[in-house]
């Protein structure tokens, strides 16, 4: 094997490191296997590297059947890789703003400013994705006292692709996490649909798996389109999403979504 020449800086994905781990594995068997067949004693000696051998081998193929299996996803190039962290839900850090505002309010749940007052609104994290419009998205849900933040498009280092001018067709979706409550989901899209109107998709991480405990405090906007699509979710029509109300319970909100998935 003198003519392998492994360059540790070169290696910049997990499949490369796959590769590296099979010259290493056919350097370690040759040594063992060469050395077994010179030595003469003590006897036991040589089955004993022929053993090693043996076993080195099973435990390498052993961790590539659960690379190739288990961890498939985390062997994606970067950019696929990171397409594939977004669709399971994974957006942001989960940051959770604890303060108190109070605000002043009749016996009905209206504020001074004729709104209805939004629950628990601090507990809950609102990332955008960005593309054209969502600065005007985020100053809107600030001003409405969101947590929020622009949540990259793309990896400007790993992805080379030209950034997205329209979420039509791509990034049509707004996932909300199953504890926020559903006057502050609604208040969320109200806001996204007066900037993107071809917003569709709806989808609760949590009914597809178990992600992250913080995405179940958590409201994205422009998820991945695909990832409904895929799931066989129906698309919202804009009438039917200016029909929801902040009044209405969270059961019944998560009702309505759920009856768009098949």
């Amino acid at each position: 094997m003198s003519d392998s020449n492994l360059m540790p800086d070169k290696i910049k994905s997990p499949i490369q490191l796959m590769a590296a781990w099979f010259v290493m594995l056919v350097s370690v068997i040759t040594a063992l296997l060469t050395t077994a067949v010179q030595i003469e004693k003590p006897c036991w000696a040589a089955g004993y590297l022929v053993i090693s051998s043996s076993v080195v081998i099973i435990i390498v193929i052993g961790c590539v059947f659960l690379m190739l299996t288990k961890y498939r996803p985390h062997l994606q190039d970067a950019k696929e890789y990171a397409e594939w962290i977004k669709d399971q839900g994974t957006y942001s850090n989960g940051l959770i703003v604890q303060n108190e505002r109070t605000v002043p309010n009749n016996a009905d749940g209206i504020n001074e400013s004729g709104d209805h007052e939004t629950s628990d609104i601090n507990n809950v994290s609102v990332s955008v994705i960005d593309i054209f419009g969502c600065t005007e998205i985020v100053e809107s849900l600030k001003n409405k006292r969101f947590n929020v933040d622009v949540h990259p498009h793309r990896h400007e280092e790993f992805d080379k692709r030209e950034p997205l001018d329209s979420i039509k067709g791509k990034q049509e979706g707004i996932w909300i996490g199953s504890r926020v409550d559903a006057d502050v989901a609604i208040k969320a899209i109200e806001v996204a649909i007066k900037v993107w109107p071809d917003l569709k998709y709806i989808q609760i991480p949590s009914d597809a798996g178990n992600p992250p405990d913080h995405i179940n405090d958590q409201i994205f906007i422009g998820g991945a389109s695909s990832t409904p699509i895929k799931r066989g979710s129906r698309p919202w029509s804009l009438e039917e999403l200016k029909t929801l109300k902040v009044d209405m319970d969270i059961s019944d909100f998560h009702q309505k979504i759920r009856a768009k998935y098949s």
